[in-house]
């Protein structure tokens, strides 16, 4: 495949000036907590972890072992992002007017970000491997062979190691063009992509399944018609601020011309917004879900907008200030020493200045917080020491969930980090802006490892009724008579807890050795709770750091 045989040296100093910015701009920003979360990733290489696939782990780790600092965990994501736009310009294939091909590009304002821009996010090595599948595509419907197969089966299982929506852009690739199914190359492409994923398959089943019960399920919700409008919103902007419209104008001009290629170009991008403007009834959709279809808009909509000159004139005359605004907006995310107004850049700010000023409250303790995946890696990559995740029964599953780190700070003393989205007293000021309340807890007690079942449910009394059996997985004694003073309670659809008990008073129990266990009967007065929803029971300690949950649906047993 020769992917670059259309660029010539103006292409390439183009290609640079945007490769020397990002640059720049990875130096001097500090990391948004996304990153932070990834670089967590990259300390704990695995085959896969609860949101995502391990692509941008490995990427993350790869530039970390060069340098540590923003800039080593950014780095080949930056390398991936500009070959993105070689790849792009090398498509279009424009040899004069090089302005309007740079405006037009970067009028997208994805592409400061997920597919031309600095961050360290999933979304860069998927657009970069979906676009490099389309282009193998491309050549693949025109002579399909064992060559082709091969290149397309690593391309297709890179996409679905950096993303799970590679899912939703090659199956619209099938869709355009069902008479793949008949040929023998594709099922080769097919066969061998599995055997590639098969690492990542076995990681699944060996984990239940974390990522797409939480992508599936977890984040289901009853209909809200608010992330409609909003996903159509979003996806207008992020097609450009205030050129959107004539993108989409020229998206309805594209021919496909009986091309297979150019059918899966129309198909993919109508698709991807067709499958989630769908899915945005029951979830809220982040504008940047689409961007793996950024590259193939860019690649559909130039040619008709470039070669208009009304509608071209019109697009720079809109698309000018944008860009313009946008590179202003990216130095102020760079610079510290301009202050964070109205919290515009609350996720690149101070974040070494706040990580250290904690570090200094907590004198020698170790650090933890509540309800915020990000912080355990912003505070370890800034100041090198670890920080435990604590999460209350309301708060979103992670990578957390599945890692068994509260066990380091077990019997020590912790200092806490609450967000002032769940107390509201006593905050004090971090230099990164942000407000928060701090606690300490004298000796931390995980409930990580007290497994939680039920049994011998039904409903009588006007109440559900179960047997409930916890059991001490863990390899110490777990202590009910304990300063954490463990609780079990129930709650519905992410809310506080609606009722607690002492794991010490319903029990009898004082503590629970390694590989013991309890069972005792529980009731959830129904008058307290919404027939139509599930009941979470769970076990807290007393500042509410949750430890197993188990859901129960109030219909199955009516």
């Amino acid at each position: 495949m020769k992917l670059f045989s259309n660029l010539e040296r103006k292409h390439y100093f183009l290609l640079a000036g945007w490769l020397v910015l990002n640059v720049l701009q990875s130096a001097f920003t500090n990391m948004h907590a996304d990153e932070s979360y990834y670089w967590m990733y990259s300390q704990h290489l695995a085959w896969g972890y609860f949101d995502h696939p391990p692509m941008a782990a490995f990427l993350v780790f790869l530039g970390d072992s060069i340098m540590h600092n923003e800039l080593g965990v950014r780095l080949f994501f930056i390398l991936i992002s500009t070959l993105t736009l070689a790849l792009i310009i090398n498509e279009l294939d424009e040899k004069k007017d090089l302005f309007f091909l740079g405006l037009f590009i970067i009028s997208f304002p994805l592409v400061h970000t997920h597919i031309g821009g600095f961050m360290a996010l999933p979304d860069t090595p998927l657009v970069f491997f979906t676009l490099l599948f389309f282009l193998g595509y491309k050549k693949f419907v025109a002579a399909p062979n064992i060559k082709m197969a091969l290149i397309l089966a690593f391309v297709a299982a890179a996409m679905i190691y950096s993303k799970y929506h590679a899912f939703v852009a090659l199956g619209l690739v099938v869709l355009s063009n069902l008479k793949l199914l008949r040929n023998k190359y594709f099922w080769i492409t097919v066969i061998v992509t599995i055997v590639l994923l098969s690492p990542h398959i076995l990681w699944q089943i060996e984990n239940h399944f974390p990522t797409f019960k939480y992508h599936l399920s977890d984040r289901t919700k009853p209909v809200r018609f608010w992330t409609v409008q909003n996903n159509i919103t979003s996806q207008l902007l992020v097609a450009g601020p205030l050129t959107g419209l004539l993108v989409f104008f020229g998206l309805s001009k594209f021919k496909v011309n009986r091309d297979p290629y150019r059918r899966a170009i129309i198909f993919s991008v109508l698709g991807f917004y067709i499958f989630f403007f769908l899915m945005s009834f029951k979830n809220r959709i982040e504008a940047h879900y689409t961007t793996a279809i950024t590259p193939l808009l860019i690649i559909a909509t130039y040619p008709i907008i470039s070669n208009k000159p009304v509608l071209k004139k019109w697009f720079t005359r809109l698309a000018l200030p944008i860009v313009v605004i946008l590179l202003i907006f990216r130095f102020y995310l760079a610079a510290d020493f301009i202050p964070n107004y109205k919290q515009f850049k609350i996720s690149f700010y101070n974040h070494k200045a706040a990580a250290e000023q904690i570090k200094k409250m907590a004198a020698g303790k170790k650090v933890a917080s509540f309800n915020n995946f990000d912080f355990p890696g912003t505070y370890q990559f800034y100041t090198g020491d670890p920080s435990i995740h604590l999460a209350t029964p309301g708060y979103r599953f992670c990578q957390f969930d599945l890692w068994d780190e509260e066990s380091a700070a077990e019997g020590d003393s912790l200092f806490i980090i609450i967000p002032d989205r769940m107390e509201n007293t006593d905050l004090i000021q971090l230099k990164n802006g942000k407000k928060v309340k701090t606690i300490v807890i004298p000796e931390f007690q995980s409930l990580k490892n007290l497994d939680l079942s039920y049994s011998n449910v039904d409903i009588k009394n006007d109440s559900l009724n179960m047997q409930i059996t916890l059991t001490n997985l863990s390899g110490h004694t777990i202590k009910f008579n304990h300063s954490s003073m463990p609780l079990i309670g129930f709650n519905q659809h992410k809310k506080n807890e609606i009722s607690t008990t002492p794991l010490l008073q319903i029990t009898g129990e004082e503590e629970l050795a390694p590989k013991e266990h309890v069972s005792f009967n529980y009731s959830v007065p129904l008058n307290l709770v919404d027939l139509k929803q599930s009941v979470l029971i769970f076990t807290q300690t007393k500042e509410r750091n949750r430890g197993k949950m188990v859901a129960i649906n109030v219909d199955d047993y009516k």
